[in-house]
């Protein structure tokens, strides 16, 4: 019967709709007809039927793809992810054209999307950002797709030229959910040379892969379910390279036409570098001081290096406006650095970790630009769009590969190094007056350097006076029950030249808990969310890399001063820890002449990605150090008799 039912839908639709207008080699009744459902798939939400891209390029550079994709919805979290469609492209030379949308629902009625409901809108990301109106975003919604239902969407994409004729781009393979079908086909002329390259990405791929003179498609994909800490999906799935340039260099040569024509040395740019400057020497103080110019004073807009093209607005347009994106700060800071006589280039940098193709030169590898300046070892970089971290520290690009490219025309591939654990440190410290009660009072400080510097800016910088007292009072409470706030300060975050410091001074009446003629005291985690980790390996195994973010070392201290009524019953055992990928260390001294117990941790973390063959070993001394023995501290109260009175 239900066989009849698909037959039945696939006949009315034949009746109604225009079936594969752009699909080539696709039976889409008999994909319907045969779709697996949740049953074969009941951890998806939805499978692709099939998923197609054909891309025609012209013999001037033009580009032409038509995108089908063909979607049966399994859950309502299916129907809630996939029933609305969006695309970002440069409406000055890029079209996204909508061809065809309907829904299948699962008794077979068909309803199409309505033109109401394909629009196109400035992306909410660009919002006040008027000289980006260029960047669209259309947006198709489909009609309601309850389970079972099936979505069949085709567009047409449309590209101009490049100036210099050239094609180049990055296709991914798979999705979060199962794919049973998806190819890609890629039509060039027969003069133009096509260089290309699929690389396999972080995930064991587990789908029939095939690969063939401009065609490539893989079959029965099961759908990867992030886990907790791992890469970007873009980042774990196989990825297709492809470009018509034979060589970097002539990549560089296009990017150096579309970027310095708009290096400004003269003018309101030099004018206003000169006027921040005019009482310095060094180049050195020269440059930090118009970075922080740029940093603070040039908002920043989210916008991916390439969505809008390469080339940047004038230097004086973009210091007219005070707002860009990585293109337009980069520009600004290079003109002002070349107005004091200081050489500084644009470098083309991936905000992720992920495999760099250097056999493919195309600039779709990049999404930011960031400024590179010549040293005797080679470059330094700076990043002007991090206004909330410590003067010259780059988070983003470590461990990957940058391009420099300079004015002349040429390039330079440079690999950036990756953090090391004292670039982002966080020294965490409590001093705790205990009383034979179980009271406390707690001194807490932290000095903060690198990725936990540019945490405690963000979550404090812009907060108001009544926020931080909440926030303050919050971090009190999670010393022990009861605990309050009793004052609290830090550094001026504004100031990207002075690391973070904070300190706050807690009155805890429970710190402690006694029973009997015992004491028994916890050392509590340290409360400012952004001085410590937050990766944490949570999960009893992995399939997916874990993600650490930077490498890192944070030592937590506790120095507990201990009253003369108590005697130490138990301290925690010295732990030591040794591992390919991070650290773990304890220690726990008392001292009896000071009466204090010197309680230590350290974390060091050595690596940004911890495979997934290594995570066992990862967490099983990350488990071993926060295990709650040991921070647990026992105390007995001394029982004092007096002398019986002589007479």
């Amino acid at each position: 019967m239900k066989r009849l039912t698909i037959i039945l839908a696939a006949l009315a639709l034949v009746a109604t709709v225009a079936w594969g207008d752009q699909w080539i080699d696709t039976d889409v009744e008999k994909l319907i007809e045969d779709a697996p459902g949740l049953e074969e798939h009941p951890d998806a939400s939805a499978v692709f039927l099939k998923i197609q891209k054909l891309v025609e390029i012209g013999e001037d550079g033009s580009y032409e793809a038509k995108w089908n994709k063909l979607t049966k919805v399994l859950t309502l979290m299916g129907r809630e992810e996939y029933s609305n469609d969006s695309y970002i492209y440069n409406s000055d030379s890029e079209s996204v054209e909508f061809v065809k949308g309907v829904t299948v629902r699962r008794t077979g009625r068909v309803v199409e999307v309505e033109e109401d409901a394909i629009n196109d809108v400035t992306p909410a990301f660009l919002e006040g950002a008027s000289i980006y109106a260029n960047v669209l975003q259309k947006v198709i919604s489909f009609p309601v797709a309850g389970r079972d239902a099936t979505m069949e969407l085709q567009l047409l994409e449309t590209r101009d030229p490049a100036p210099d004729g050239h094609v180049t781009g990055v296709e991914h393979f798979a999705g979060a959910d199962p794919i049973a079908h998806q190819e890609i086909r890629i039509d060039a002329p027969d003069n133009m040379e096509l260089t290309t390259k699929l690389v396999p990405g972080w995930v064991g791929f587990e789908g029939d892969i095939r690969e063939r003179n401009g065609h490539w498609e893989v079959r029965d994909v099961p759908g990867v379910t992030l886990e907790e800490h791992t890469l970007a999906r873009t980042e774990l799935y196989p990825k297709l390279y492809y470009s018509t340039y034979e060589s970097w260099g002539d990549v560089a040569a296009f990017f150096a036409g579309q970027f310095y024509p708009h290096v400004e040395t003269d003018g309101p740019v030099a004018d206003h570098a000169a006027g921040i400057v005019r009482e310095l020497t060094d180049d050195e103080d020269k440059t930090r001081e118009l970075f922080l110019d740029v940093a603070t004073n040039v908002r920043y807009i989210r916008l991916a290096l390439g969505i809008a093209g390469y080339e940047p607005n004038d230097a004086s347009a973009v210091l007219e406006n005070l707002y860009g994106d990585s293109r337009d700060q980069v520009v600004l800071f290079i003109s002002m650095l070349r107005s004091q006589g200081i050489d500084a280039y644009p470098a083309l940098i991936r905000n992720l970790r992920s495999t760099f193709v250097e056999d493919v030169p195309t600039l779709r590898q990049f999404d930011r630009l960031i400024v590179a300046l010549p040293t005797e070892d080679g470059y330094r970089f700076l990043d002007p769009r991090l206004d909330d971290a410590s003067y010259s520290y780059m988070l983003f690009g470590r461990g990957n590969t940058a391009f420099v490219v300079l004015d002349d025309g040429t390039g330079e591939l440079v690999r950036i190094p990756d953090f090391e654990p004292d670039d982002n440190r966080a020294s965490e410290f409590f001093s705790v007056q205990l009383s034979d009660d179980g009271s406390a009072q707690v001194r807490v400080t932290c000095q903060l350097h690198g990725y936990y510097d540019m945490k405690a800016r963000r979550a404090l910088k812009d907060a108001t006076p009544a926020e931080e007292e909440k926030f303050f009072d919050q971090a009190a409470g999670r010393l022990s029950q009861g605990a309050l706030s009793a004052q609290f300060s830090h550094s001026d975050l504004s100031n990207l030249m002075e690391a973070v410091a904070v300190r706050q001074t807690v009155e805890a009446p429970d710190f402690a808990v006694v029973q009997g003629d015992m004491m028994i005291l916890r050392v509590p985690e340290y409360p400012y969310a952004f001085a410590t980790t937050t990766v944490y390996p949570s999960l009893h195994e992995r399939t997916l890399p874990f993600d650490t973010q930077c490498a890192t070392r944070i030592e937590f201290e506790a120095k507990i001063l201990v009253p003369r009524s108590l005697e130490i019953e138990r301290l925690p055992e010295p732990l030591s820890i040794q591992g390919e990928h991070a650290d773990f260390e304890l220690t726990c001294d008392w001292s009896p002449e000071r009466r204090a117990i010197y309680w230590h941790r350290t974390i060091v973390i050595k690596d940004m990605v911890i495979p997934a063959e290594a995570y066992d070993e990862f967490k099983s001394g990350y488990d071993a150090l926060m295990s709650p023995k040991n921070s647990l501290i026992l105390f007995k109260k001394l029982v004092h008799t007096l002398s019986p009175i002589q007479d």
